[in-house]
Order: structure tokens, then sequence, then C-alpha cells
């Protein structure tokens, strides 16, 4: 066995069907040149765009991501998306297991695929029009304090009970414990809200997924590759999942999108069952390696604390804003929540009159999110959040009757 094909075997699943371990180095006509120097006439073409070879940029960075994740989570399967890799788990999740059911959370986001889109309640106009989706799947509420059904005032661990208590209920009532494959959840809301779940609520539901015998999946698309102050939020929760979805950044710009799980759990996903013509491509995998280099190199990840830090601190003056409900942090995912969508669409679109480009998320769009890139400038950063808080106190929306 050369050590090429041991690195592969080492950190690649072998749900991926292949034809050889060809190490090629560079294309020259239809000729493949190994990293050997060794000549080999391609004949398959197109179908054989990652069945020919593994490479050895995805080779090398499913080694460095092992390095990052939670203990024990150190063999990838590369795709070219966040909705890709949802995908992928939840065919992991089923076809290991034995089992169908699948429990997600009310207001996550996990993609516009199929599976990814019955997953995704942050907003019902994800569905609109596409009649019956993925079959057994069950959604839980999340704990978001602004927008739990308790009555009366409270807080996040009340808030966090509640929904435990509906999760142990939907058990009971809806759907048999041994039915459940996994468990999917946003450990932060994205698209729901830049809402993080209280670390008692995540922990309780690590033992719910242990004790009935499904997975715990983390998607981690938005979170991941030191977005929270660690390389991803199930580290800072400290809580450890059987399965991470990761994209968004891990590609640092170019489409790549990865599941990643412990070696005795890729091993029982059967070869042939799931596949990628361009997943894990050579090019989007150097770029992923570069991203990772650079967060490493420049600490972005203990930065990511700081410039949440300073956006929380700008944002301060705010705070007697009539119209905001709450300043919220997790790392560096800041959100500014206000009473409706009309009060934060105007402050965006006065900031972008600043020349500060701000987007929303939350059910209806009434939250301001904040997502620097890790390595922007501590002055820039001021500068634009005291813009934005100058753009929402001149922003004039009428409150509502």
């Amino acid at each position: 066995m050369s050590d090429f094909e041991a690195r592969a075997r080492k950190v690649l699943p072998p749900v991926l069907g292949h034809y050889t371990w060809l190490s090629i180095e560079r294309g020259e006509g239809s000729w493949l040149v190994t990293t050997d120097g060794r000549r080999v006439l391609d004949l398959t073409c197109g179908i054989a765009v990652t069945a020919v070879a593994k490479y050895e940029s995805s080779i090398a960075l499913a080694e460095q991501l092992a390095t990052v994740t939670p203990r024990g989570l150190d063999t990838v399967f590369f795709g070219n998306s966040g909705a890709e890799a949802v995908e992928a788990a939840i065919k992991l999740s089923r076809q290991t297991t034995g089992r169908e059911a699948i429990i997600a959370f009310r207001g996550g986001f996990h993609g516009r695929t199929v599976g990814a889109a019955t997953l995704t309640t942050s907003k019902s106009q994800y569905r609109r029009g596409y009649g019956a989706l993925l079959p057994e799947v069950y959604v839980a509420p999340y704990p978001y304090p602004l927008a739990c059904a308790l009555p009366d005032p409270h807080d996040a661990e009340s808030c966090a009970a509640h929904c435990l208590a509906e999760l142990d209920a939907m058990l009971e009532h809806e759907v048999p414990p041994e039915h459940v494959a996994a468990i999917v959840i946003e450990p932060v809301l994205g698209e729901g809200g830049y809402v993080a779940a209280p670390a008692s609520f995540i922990r309780a539901v690590r033992e719910l997924a242990t004790k009935i015998g499904a997975l715990l999946v983390f998607d981690e698309i938005q979170t991941g590759m030191g977005r929270t102050g660690a390389w991803f939020a199930a580290q800072k929760f400290g809580v450890t999942p059987d399965i991470i979805t990761a994209a968004k950044a891990l590609g640092g710009g170019m489409p790549l999108g990865a599941v990643i799980s412990a070696r005795e759990r890729m091993e029982k996903w059967r070869t042939g069952t799931h596949g990628s013509t361009f997943g894990g491509n050579p090019v989007s995998c150097a770029a992923g390696l570069a991203t990772l280099q650079v967060i490493r190199d420049e600490n972005l990840v203990a930065r990511a604390e700081t410039i949440g830090e300073i956006m929380v601190e700008e944002l301060a003056p705010l705070r007697s804003h009539p119209r905001l409900r709450e300043v919220r942090r997790f790392g560096a995912m800041v959100a500014a929540e206000f009473d409706e969508k009309s009060v934060a669409k105007a402050a965006i679109a006065a900031s972008l009159e600043r020349d500060v480009l701000l987007i929303t998320c939350g059910f209806h769009d009434q939250v301001v999110r904040f997502i620097p890139a890790l390595n922007i400038g501590e002055n820039d950063l001021r500068k634009g959040m005291r813009s934005f808080v100058e753009a929402a106190r001149s922003a004039q929306v009428a409150s509502p009757a």
C-alpha cells in the first residue's frame, strides 16, 4: 500500500467508490501524470471526474481538519455546499442506524435541496410551491426566549426547559424514540436570528440522543471555522456530536462542504451508496487548506471573541433605541433584534447610504446580523459599527398601532 493510499484510507470515508489509487499530479491532454511520473491514458472522461483518483489536496485538508475538530471526529466526506453536506448527513444517519426519523428544530436553516429544505423552518417560504418533501421529519421548538411559547416573562433556561419538555412529549406522542435516526440542530441559529441555545439545552439534547440511540448532528455551516471563538461551536459548548456538517468559510469562498464523523461511523456507510462528481475537487480543497492555515497563522479563532466584544461595545449607545429588543453575541456572531422587520430594514438601508453593508435574519427579517471577516481591521470595524448606530437612530419608522 502506498503512503498516498494509506493517508486517504485514514481520513476519507469508504462510501466513496473508486477504481484506482492513482495519485494524480497533472493532466496533459488525455494523459494523466502521477506523482511518481507514470503516464496513464484516460479513457473514462467525465464519469470518472472523482472516481479515477484521490487528490493530494483533499487528503491534506481532511488530515488538517481532523486536528481542529472535536476529538474523535476524524473522517471527512467532501461535497460542494452546506446543503449537500446536510443531505449526506441525513443519508449517513439513516443508513448506519437503520432508522428513518429525523428531528430538527424550529427556526433552523439547513439548505434548499429537498432533504435540507424539509429540515429548514426559519421561514415557510423555503417550502412554498414544492408540495411533499422528505417523510419522517419532526420539528421541535428551539430555545429562543424572545419567540418562546411561554406566556409569562422568562429567561433562556426556562425557555430551554420548556423546549426539552416539548421534545419529550414529541417522543411520547408523535415518533417512537427507537425510530429516530438523528437529531439535527444548529447550536446557534443562523438564518433564524443568531440565537445561541443555552449550553444546558445542548448538553441535554446530547444526553437524549445517546439515551435513545440516535445520532446528534451539529449543523456548523455558519458557525464553523472559528466564527464562534472556537474552531467549532461544539467545542465552545463542550459537547461532541456524532456528525458535524461544515461549509461556507471552509472553502474560503470556493464551493466546498463537508460531513465530519468518527471513522467507526463512516466505515458503516456502504461503499457506492453516496458520492459526488465535484465534491472535494482539488482547487476547492487547496482553498480550504489555505484558509485553515490563515486562520491558524493569524490566530483568528481567538480574535473572533475580540471582534465580537468590539461590536457589542460599539452597539451600546443603541440600547436606548425604543424599537430595539435585544443585542446578543456568540463569538463573532452578533445580532441586534428590533421589534419588527421595517425597523431592521430601514436601519440597514440607512447604513448602506453610509457605505456600510449589512443584512438581516430572523423569522421576520427583524434582526440585523453582524458577521465581519475575522481579520477585519479594528478601526474599520469600529467605524462600521458606529455608522450603523448612527443609521439606526436616524431611520424613522412609525411604531405599530
